[in-house]
């Protein structure tokens, strides 16, 4: 095949600089980072921040995405409202024109409210119906923000929504109101004419217990009833890699169940995180690296072609750097996968034969080589 020989000759070796950015555009690779990885970082050890002196702002982290050599940039709609929940009509304007201004492409809206004091217990599922109804009414405007920015495909994460305790919550009535908040959206969306609404699945973190969404398998099963209702494939699921390691699911496996249940993956977050462990976010590339082939192998298998975004908080790691290294690293490991793919009729067969030393035997030059 010839892109397989192309492949071979062209991208020979490890990938660094000019030759990863060759390599992304000639396979058609797109390649994003969320504003936030963009720092500076801070956590509960160190509150004032890693980086301390690195200048603030939604501009400023766009200008680092440009300064990592990233093509696209996801941001967070929470960036574009002030404290009173109100739209910062200037920084849309801002933003269009920074972008324009560096060269950059909008890769989607991410969305998220976890920050807001007004929605420490909950958006969609609050037990206080006026908190709901202003979760929304919030959410609706982070759709007019999409479309104001020229987007169509959003992203949700609700990650204050889930319970810290065992019997703190019914959790029949909080599926009840996951789904009505939902189908309110999706319905909005759908006007507006987004045409893409991922909703991202995590176990915990900030919850202690678990969030309302705790596995892309509940995700795949509300996209597929949402769709159901609404008679239209507008919510898929947002595969974030390092939670699908936090419950110890081969994050591969989960991209096949989306598709045979006829649900779309809208955008993959890529970084590393152990089995079992806390959600890391660390650079892409420096845990098992066979997970992570595997995942991207599953995604060219199923003809995924949107967006694979950064979402890492490299804490003591310059942001730059961090964001530069992630590059690289993806893809050296997503030419491996590509190896495997342009090349799956034989994989496929060798797989088939269900002996494990054949298929280890077949790869082991392509993961090692």
């Amino acid at each position: 095949m010839a892109s397989l020989d192309r492949l071979r000759s062209a991208y020979s070796g490890f990938m660094e600089g000019k030759v990863v950015d060759s390599f992304l555009r000639e396979f058609n690779v797109k390649f994003a980072a969320g504003t936030w990885t963009a720092g500076d970082f801070s956590d509960r050890f160190n509150r004032g921040g890693y980086f301390p002196n690195l200048p603030g702002g939604l501009i400023n982290q766009l200008r680092r995405v440009k300064e990592a050599n990233i093509e696209g940039v996801v941001p967070v709609d929470a960036q574009f409202l002030d404290d009173g929940l109100k739209v910062r009509r200037d920084l849309i304007d801002e933003v269009k024109s920074t972008v324009n201004e560096l060269g950059l492409k909008l890769a989607g809206l991410a969305m998220d409210l976890t920050g807001f004091h007004a929605f420490k217990l909950g958006t969609l599922t609050n037990p206080d119906p006026k908190v709901r109804e202003l979760a929304i009414s919030t959410f609706t405007q982070s759709l007019d923000i999409a479309r104001e920015l020229g987007l169509d495909s959003v992203s949700i994460w609700l990650g204050s929504d889930g319970w810290d305790y065992s019997l703190e919550a019914n959790y029949g009535r909080k599926l009840e109101l996951l789904y009505e908040g939902l189908l309110n959206l999706g319905k909005e969306a759908r006007r507006l004419g987004i045409k893409s609404f991922g909703i991202e699945a995590k176990p915990k973190e900030p919850r202690e217990g678990n969030l309302v969404t705790p596995t892309s398998h509940v995700t795949i099963m509300l996209a597929s009833r949402l769709n159901s209702e609404l008679r239209d494939k507008l919510f898929g699921i947002t595969i974030d890699y390092g939670h699908e390691l936090m419950y110890a699911v081969e994050p591969a496996y989960t991209v096949y169940v989306a598709k045979w249940m006829g649900v779309p993956v809208v955008v993959t977050h890529i970084n590393t995180a152990k089995w079992h462990s806390n959600d890391e976010d660390r650079v892409v590339g420096t845990g098992d690296i066979w997970h992570f082939v595997d995942f991207i192998y599953a995604l060219l298998d199923t003809g995924y072609s949107s967006w694979f975004t950064l979402d890492q908080f490299t804490y003591r790691l310059n942001p730059v750097d961090g964001l530069r290294l992630s590059k690289e690293l993806f893809a050296n490991l997503y030419k491996r996968a590509l190896m495997l793919y342009l090349s799956r009729e034989d994989f496929e067969n060798v797989r088939l034969s269900g002996d494990q030393a054949k298929v280890l035997d077949y790869v082991k030059r392509i993961m090692y080589g």
